[in-house]
């Protein structure tokens, strides 16, 4: 998948307490240029394990909208991940933007439980899915 880079919410953001993205994106510019009728997706994926200070934990993930780019409410909000599955390369969150968003959005954390002690998050926006099927070294198609 190719990632611009205006369309980052979180760009390995360090997350240890309940926090929004690091930036919000005002989609009046950000997807000016985008062709009309394509599927926009937000990823929101772990890109270093992250370790909670002690016992469970599990980390919710939200998509916020915003009017005035200061008060958010949250549109989706992804189902709660266990502190195990929490490792470089996990997929949190994969959705469809969905139809009547205001102009900003942002991304929003929140760990139950216990805090993170470490790791870090990205979220983005991407135009195409992509599901390559891992195959064993010699693997061959008959």
């Amino acid at each position: 998948m190719i990632v611009d880079n205006n369309l980052y919410m979180s760009d390995a953001q360090a997350l240890t307490a309940a926090a929004a993205s690091t930036k919000s994106l005002d989609m009046a510019t950000a997807l000016r240029n985008v062709g009309s009728g394509e599927p926009i997706e937000l990823v929101v994926a772990v890109k270093s394990a992250l370790l909670a200070s002690g016992g469970a934990a599990n980390l919710t993930v939200a998509l916020q909208d915003s009017a005035d780019n200061s008060s958010f409410t949250t549109v989706v909000t992804g189902p709660a991940v266990a502190k195990a599955s929490l490792v470089a390369g996990f997929e949190l969150l994969r959705i469809r933007l969905p139809a009547g968003l205001r102009r900003y959005i942002q991304v929003y954390y929140t760990p139950d439980t216990n805090d993170f002690t470490s790791g870090t998050v990205d979220a983005f926006l991407v135009l195409d899915r992509q599901d390559n099927v891992a195959r064993p070294s010699g693997f061959s198609v008959l």
